[in-house]
């Protein structure tokens, strides 16, 4: 990927948009875009930036432009999912996750479990937890594929599933691989969902 942002100004213009400081933070974007219209990196902060302000038309200008000239690039395919996923769009989110689903050859559990997700959102309900059951095959380790599946577990009350999945995320934490959230985020999630389940299991609470 092509770029003309230094790792100084890339930290600036994240921390800005960090602390919600958006308008300064596309400021200095669009100064890079000024200078190079069709830098790839600049874009996707352009799209970051407008996804956090929840400002999805906007943000689905910037991958449409991108998904023009690489039309099979499994990165654009998924982004441009999420967009859509995140609009509610949930047919469209499904057909560019499968694409990109089959661009990488089934291989790539992030898009997997994306494409899971929008299964499920979309009624599928099974159907997104088998590919979410998948994604876990191909990376038990990531902490967000663990978490989605406890979480999908409980709500279709398959509490087996979901305790099962709540001691591998015991047993293998230190080992668990994060992203964008700190692991302790996943800790007091998968803590709340502990709790919910031994109550659901051992007093059959009501709905």
């Amino acid at each position: 990927m092509d770029t003309y942002i230094p790792d100084e100004l890339e930290k600036e213009i994240i921390q800005l948009a960090e602390s919600w400081n958006y308008d300064e933070a596309i400021s200095k974007v669009n100064k890079i875009l000024a200078r190079d219209p069709k830098n790839e990196q600049a874009l996707l902060m352009i799209t970051d930036i407008q996804y956090r302000q929840w400002n999805m038309d906007w943000a689905d200008k910037a991958v449409t432009f991108l998904n023009s000239t690489k039309k099979d690039d499994p990165l654009w395919l998924y982004v441009k999912g999420l967009l859509e996923m995140e609009k509610n769009n949930r047919k469209e989110a499904r057909s560019y996750l499968k694409k990109a689903m089959q661009v990488t050859n089934w291989e790539n559990h992030e898009i997997i479990r994306c494409y899971g997700l929008s299964e499920y959102r979309y009624g599928n309900r099974e159907k997104g937890r088998e590919f979410l059951r998948k994604a876990f095959k191909q990376n038990c380790l990531d902490a967000e594929v663990l978490y989605n599946i406890i979480q999908l577990a409980i709500l279709d009350e398959d509490y087996d599933e979901s305790d099962e999945m709540i001691w591998f995320f015991h047993d293998h934490h230190s080992e668990l691989k994060i992203v964008d959230k700190p692991l302790e985020w996943y800790d007091k999630k998968i803590a709340l969902f502990e709790k919910f389940v031994w109550w659901k299991k051992h007093f059959n609470l009501e709905k």
